[in-house]
């Protein structure tokens, strides 16, 4: 890891041509192509030692489960730079799981900012603020959307897709079309109208006539 940051060049390209190459004097930078190589290698550490946690019993995640598929044990998540780990809301728990962030945090070099983490709580738990003092971090509650997208809807739910309906008018009421040649309007449908659909469509399921209501507009 240590070789993949420090044979890292630069060079500036100035009317066209590289003027030279330099080294970098103080790691990786943000945009940097080995930095998310390197994050999830540094992440995988973490994820092995949750999972180890949880063979030995230092840790309980969350089972899921369906009348459909078979019970599912999560542990943790990671999504971008969002790291969320289950566990029942013990002092034992919290305990184990703040050594595991000390153990990743000596391993890796990397510091653990626990005044920006949170417990959130599912269902009633009590003394919450408490645990949260015990464990350095603070309270928060389920969030109602995560990255646009809504929380707690169903997989074929109409009415998350109303907010997608009404930025096709906002963006459309603002954009000049006769003013637009064709590529132009091609280039605005496909970058950022159809965008709005697809991501969403990542998660729930468009319903047919919000479909045609979409290319109606």
């Amino acid at each position: 890891m240590y070789f993949c940051i420090s044979i890292v060049h630069f060079s500036v390209l100035v009317s066209d041509e590289a003027m030279g190459f330099f080294p970098s004097m103080r790691g990786l930078r943000q945009g940097d192509p080995v930095s998310p190589l390197l994050f999830i290698l540094v992440m995988d550490t973490l994820s092995r030692l949750i999972i180890k946690a949880i063979k030995v019993g230092f840790l309980k995640g969350t089972h899921i489960n369906d009348s459909r598929s078979e019970d599912i044990l999560i542990s943790h998540l990671l999504f971008a730079d969002d790291t969320s780990m289950f566990c029942k809301l013990k002092i034992s728990q919290l305990g184990y799981l703040r050594g595991i962030l000390v153990l990743f945090q000596a391993m890796s070099g990397l510091k653990i900012n626990l005044s920006i983490s949170v417990l959130i709580p599912i269902g009633e738990v009590p003394e919450l603020n408490s645990l949260a003092n015990c464990f350095g971090c603070g309270v928060d509650y389920l969030l109602s959307s995560y990255l646009g997208l809504p929380f707690s809807a169903t997989y074929k739910c109409k009415v998350v897709w109303e907010p997608v309906v009404e930025r096709f008018r906002k963006k459309l009421a603002v954009w000049k079309s006769k003013l637009l040649f064709r590529g132009g309007k091609l280039i605005l449908l496909k970058s950022s109208l159809w965008s709005l659909s697809i991501y969403f469509m990542s998660l729930f399921a468009v319903p047919v006539k919000l479909a045609r209501c979409l290319e109606k507009t």
